[in-house]
């Protein structure tokens, strides 16, 4: 038996596919489900992972340009404040370039990030202006930072190799009646029960993990977490609605005209969709908010 690396459980062939998304390498990658936690992991990840994620896998614009992107995404704040409202600590775990931290700084909070990329790492200090800890084990990481009041992990939990140990040092940091907000594919979704492993929120191999929200939910209340919020209608989860229906129809490298038509024809297809998708936690991605007691 090949046990589940979240709970232990019995898990079951689940299906092979490749690097849709990005076409980095010809590599076929095989995903195992788990008939416990329904979760699924991917069973033969590469040797080297950090060569799944290229160079252009951020854009690092300048402070006004990054403001600029962050008008859509200010929901995201929005969420956050209104389980947590500043002053105080905020850290973020895999920010990117740093589109939720500059929110993050211009709301009043205190910002420490943690990435493992060294040009977004530099970028986020030198340009942001954030405090900036270089590592690819969180986890570890955040043991060494003062206490948070607030833990942002938008789109982690999927890419680390120990999501367990991370939603426990999340908790172990947290300040009394802190909160940890995590986002992440949705193995329930209903493009996932379509598309199988062609759906686009695999992204093999760098989703290590599908995490069912109910196995979330259960380890965070383990750890002392309880929770306050789930959601697959943020304004987030009905973007990646529609990114995954855009993305089974282009091609890694595909020209403009056919990438424009295939976003045009994702557009379509999850408005059609929406009345299912956004009913009983069907979505492409779900959004919790944990506090702890």
């Amino acid at each position: 038996m090949i046990a589940c690396p979240l709970c232990g459980g019995p898990t079951e062939a689940a299906f092979t596919t490749c690097d849709r998304n990005r076409a980095i390498t010809a590599d076929r990658f095989r995903y195992r489900r788990c008939t416990a936690c329904r979760s699924l992991h991917l069973a033969n990840p590469p040797a080297d992972l950090g060569a799944h994620y290229p160079g252009e896998y951020f854009s690092l614009p300048d402070l006004a340009g990054l403001r600029a992107q962050a008008v859509p995404e200010r929901w995201r704040m929005e969420l956050v404040t209104a389980h947590a409202r500043p002053p105080g600590r905020l850290t973020e775990i895999g920010p990117g370039n740093g589109i939720f931290a500059v929110q993050a700084l211009d709301a009043g909070y205190e910002v420490a990030v943690i990435e493992m990329d060294a040009r977004a790492s530099a970028y986020l200090r030198d340009t942001v202006g954030v405090e900036a800890v270089r590592s690819a084990a969180p986890e570890a990481a955040l043991a060494t930072l003062p206490s948070s009041r607030v833990i942002a992990a938008w789109h982690v939990l999927e890419h680390v190799p120990e999501p367990w140990a991370l939603v426990e040092a999340a908790a172990r940091n947290l300040e009394p009646g802190g909160v940890l907000v995590v986002a992440t594919p949705n193995p329930r979704a209903l493009g996932f029960r379509i598309m199988g492993g062609r759906w686009p929120h695999v992204d093999a191999p760098r989703h290590l993990f599908l995490i069912d929200h109910e196995a979330l939910v259960a380890r965070a209340a383990a750890a002392g977490l309880e929770l306050a919020a789930l959601t697959d209608r943020d304004p987030g989860g009905r973007h990646w609605n529609a990114f995954a229906w855009h993305f089974l129809l282009r091609r890694p490298g595909c020209s403009p005209i056919r990438d424009k038509l295939a976003h045009l024809t994702g557009l379509l297809l999850a408005r059609a969709l929406a009345p299912v998708e956004r009913r009983g936690l069907r979505g492409a991605a779900y959004t919790a908010v944990f506090r702890r007691r």
